[in-house]
């Protein structure tokens, strides 16, 4: 069957957008594929498809399970149903053991796994048993330490689709500056790849920055929002406490329902404000940035930041949730002078001092078991090593970059994984360079969201030119 027939057959579609074609015939032939495509552009179907017609399995490598679910039930609404499947801790042990039994008997075509799980000896053994074709990486920004959503658990990604013999690699994202798109070939060790890159331009955006007093930010907020034709809407807040104050505010400012989203609320309820969201039962939501990743909402039309994110890059993610219709949308920074200095304050607060990777692996070994496996609580470990979770997120980053230790699955309130190696010299000299490596990150972060924030140029062409795409803003 020819690629168009297949397009047509599994998703209803008689064209490819742009850059889908030439991704498509590369990873059916077996060759390793970088695809940086903006948000709502058609990444997935760069890896969905050519799985769908190989003879072999697809595992599909994604960071949160929600982004997983999301991708499942799209192809359950498409007859996909009976070739795709899941592995995740929800579902269950019987479940996945289930799941891992169809693989085993060729019953499916794609499988979504969370990072985590590659550090798990027995389901690696598991998998290995099956006929593996492509290794996609969604979300591959993950893997680059300078990227705005770094995740220690990528780290391993490129040893599993080894340990695996997967033919070729697929890593997608959305949101790679130069550099990171390069750390990200590196990292995930790919050979001689095809680069489909679209450009960034999501033209039906309007990009808007103001720099209200503080007294003046939720008036704006509400404001912006009565606006006809300005809902749906998200609006993200920088605290938890903000998310709530925001939301009853604008439920009494618009007259219907906002809700509130954050890390905070138990999972029921996140899932809850969630799907009512993308049900148009309610038309705003007011999150922290643990809201978004994986949300597929087409139909939202503004998306207003109260607070300046930490980069340009993850600003730009978020803001490219309004419009994936198509049809026109707008993004709004509202960007204060006291936001530069709490970020400033986060910075310093996180910065990771020379001697604390060696001191953060000295209180893992003293809770390993006889073969280097670790088990601690999160609190307590970022307690006893100061600073927040984002530094100690940044310390085992610093530790599994400099392979001493590999992260293994666990609940989010709990640090697990083995030794691989020992803190010896060499290890020291690795976390010394990605310390300062990554210190010099965060402050160019710092600078380049706050250009955008206060400049005067175009702010579409300011975040073009930040990725890397020199084309004329439409």
């Amino acid at each position: 069957m020819s690629l168009s027939a297949a397009l047509e057959q599994n998703f209803g579609f008689t064209a490819f957008r742009r850059g889908q074609r030439e991704a498509c015939e590369a990873a059916l032939a077996g060759r390793d594929v970088l695809v940086v495509m903006p948000t709502g552009s058609g990444k997935s179907l760069c890896y969905q498809l050519p799985g769908l017609m190989r003879e072999d399995l697809t595992i599909v490598v994604s960071p949160l399970v929600a982004l997983m679910q999301d991708q499942v039930e799209a192809l359950h609404a498409r007859g996909l149903g009976e070739k795709v499947a899941l592995v995740n801790a929800q579902q269950g042990s019987e479940a996945n053991a289930d799941v891992l039994r169809r693989a085993a008997a060729g019953e499916l075509k794609l499988l979504y796994v969370a990072p985590e799980r590659f550090s798990s000896p027995g389901f690696l053994e598991r998998v290995r048993e099956v006929d593996i074709g492509l290794f996609v990486v969604d979300e591959a920004h993950c893997v680059s330490q300078w990227g705005h959503d770094f995740r220690p658990d990528y780290f391993r990604l490129a040893d599993a689709a080894r340990h695996l013999g997967a033919q070729a690699i697929v890593a997608s994202t959305a949101t790679a500056t130069p550099q990171v798109a390069i750390d990200v070939a590196q990292r995930l060790g790919l050979r001689q790849p095809l680069r489909v890159a679209t450009g960034f331009d999501r033209p039906n955006i309007s990009f808007a920055v103001g720099n209200p007093a503080p007294h003046q930010k939720r008036p704006l907020i509400a404001e912006a929002l009565k606006e006809e034709g300005a809902l749906p809407a998200i609006v993200y807040a920088g605290t938890r406490a903000g998310a709530e104050e925001v939301a009853a505010m604008l439920s009494e400012e618009l007259g219907e329902e906002a809700l509130a989203y954050h890390a905070g609320l138990d999972r029921d309820r996140r899932a809850k404000a969630q799907r009512r969201f993308l049900a148009d039962e309610v038309r705003v939501i007011v999150a922290t940035n643990a809201f978004g990743m994986g949300v597929d909402k087409p139909n939202v039309r503004t998306v207003i930041h109260a607070g300046t994110p930490a980069s340009l890059e993850a600003y730009y993610q978020e803001a490219g949730r309004a419009g994936r219709d198509g049809r026109p949308a707008r993004a709004l920074l509202l960007a204060e002078n006291r936001d530069k200095a709490l970020h400033v304050h986060f910075i310093k607060r996180d910065e990771v001092r020379p001697e604390l990777p060696a001191a953060l692996a000295d209180r893992l070994l003293a809770v390993a078991d006889g073969d280097g496996r670790y088990g601690v609580d999160a609190r307590e470990l970022s307690s006893a090593i100061g600073g927040g979770p984002d530094r100690l997120r940044s310390l085992l980053g610093h530790l599994a970059r400099a392979g001493v230790i590999a992260p293994t699955p666990s609940s989010p309130d709990r640090v697990a994984g083995r030794f691989v190696a020992t803190f010896d010299n060499r290890a020291a000299s690795a976390c010394r360079s990605s310390v300062e490596e990554a210190a010099r990150a965060r402050w160019r972060q710092y600078r380049e969201i706050w250009a955008y924030a206060e400049g005067s140029v175009c702010r579409r062409r300011t975040i073009l030119h930040h990725f890397g795409d020199r084309a004329e803003p439409a």
